[in-house]
């Protein structure tokens, strides 16, 4: 039949009737499902707290987890990240401090210079505003505690500005009277600075060239172009100074190297060589911050040694004065006290140590507490053969 022929059609009531009930179950089979009831129940709940414990153990680290290895000597007394409300610090690369203890940072992904006191509070502003005085991608900071002076170097600007330390604007370096010829083919950029017997020693591209008090170059350090030959650098991003013996320890980072010299440009030590081919062969991953610090020990930053947690090996890498490992410390994270793509170091006279955390966007202050770490057994061998004395250093670095 198709479907339009259907019809309703009345189909007549049946006479109620009792409905006939099951047949009883009996008591032997009813305690039974009972009890397979029971055991699916007790399955159940046995593989829920199995699924729940599986996914605590699969749970994603946080990165402040790593806070309190055994051991860590990192004591964080202040985060600088910010110059005020809405303003933040941004890729910040250099860091100093000044006579009264204010820290100077160069917030270079902002193009200017921020001065903080020792408490934290902003003091100033250098350089943002258009001028003679008007910075574009600061980085080193050098004081001279006996003049009252602040260097600069903005290797945007191609330039070393000069502030007083109450932010008064003197002047700039090179002196506009200089043969720029005297910089080698890649020009001027700084990068690193200190100060020498009263006068200011940058880093630029090929090298270290030491400025008179009125802007212009007095001695060279290098070759005249990059390279990594006996006496030639490779971006030396870093400088520091022992003020007692005239030592110049250089972090010639393109060269993974970090090099000690004396006034004359002698070389005391080399630790660390240069890339083969593109690929690293030693130690040194990125050294680009180097400072002395009180207890007469080189404190450098080697970007590029990450670890998460940093105890034996780390960011912060601890020299003596011949080059000697020491310790290694610093790991890498978001923590309060860790480190992203680290820059420059500073340390005051009473130990307060301060670090440019480039990638965190931030500036750390904080003292070593206790012990320093050892190094790693690994670390320190391969640090051991990446170590030179003068007799082999330079055919070492040709290697």
């Amino acid at each position: 039949m198709e479907r339009d022929d259907w019809v309703l059609v009345a189909v007549p009531e049946e006479e109620e009737s009792e409905p006939e009930g099951p047949e009883e179950e009996p008591e032997e089979e009813r305690g039974a499902r009972r009890l397979l009831a029971l055991l699916l129940l007790v399955l159940a709940g046995a593989a829920l707290g199995l699924l729940f414990l599986l996914l605590w153990l699969l749970r994603p680290e946080s990165p402040q987890e790593t806070e309190g290895v055994a051991g860590y000597p990192i004591r964080v007394e202040r985060i600088i990240s910010s110059a005020g409300e809405e303003d933040p610090l941004a890729t910040p690369l250099g860091v100093a401090f000044d006579g009264e203890g204010n820290v100077w940072i160069s917030d270079t992904g902002n193009s200017r210079v921020l001065v903080f006191s020792e408490s934290g509070e902003p003091v100033r502003i250098l350089g943002a505003e258009k001028g003679p005085d008007r910075v574009y991608a600061p980085y080193g900071i050098a004081i001279d505690a006996q003049r009252n002076r602040a260097y600069v170097a903005d290797y945007g600007g191609r330039q070393v500005q000069v502030w007083s330390t109450s932010g008064s604007y003197i002047g700039h370096y090179p002196a506009d009277d200089q043969e720029l010829g005297v910089f080698g083919e890649d020009g001027f950029s700084p990068y690193g600075l200190a100060i020498v017997g009263g006068r200011l020693l940058a880093s630029s591209n090929d090298g270290l060239y030491l400025f008179d008090g009125e802007g212009r170059v007095s001695a060279r350090y290098g070759t005249g172009v990059r390279g990594s030959k006996p006496g030639a650098f490779n971006f030396p991003d870093a400088i520091t100074v022992d003020p007692s013996t005239g030592e110049i320890f250089v972090a010639d980072s393109m060269n993974r190297r970090v090099v000690s010299i004396d006034g004359e440009g002698r070389v005391n030590w080399v630790s660390g060589t240069p890339d083969v081919g593109g690929t690293l062969t030693g130690f040194w991953q990125l050294p680009r911050g180097i400072t002395l610090g009180p207890d007469g020990n080189l404190y450098v930053v080697d970007t590029f040694r990450f670890d998460r947690e940093g105890v034996g090996t780390g960011h912060i890498v601890v020299l003596s004065p011949r080059g000697e490992l020491i310790s290694e410390f610093g790991r890498y994270g978001l923590g309060d006290d860790d480190f992203d793509f680290p820059e420059q170091i500073a340390v005051r006279a009473d130990g307060l140590f301060a670090i440019a955390d480039r990638e965190n966007d931030r500036v750390l202050l904080f003292r070593l507490e206790g012990s320093l770490p050892t190094p790693d057994v690994k670390e320190a061998k391969a640090y051991e053969d990446a170590l030179a004395t003068p007799k082999r250093a330079w055919a070492l670095a040709e290697r």
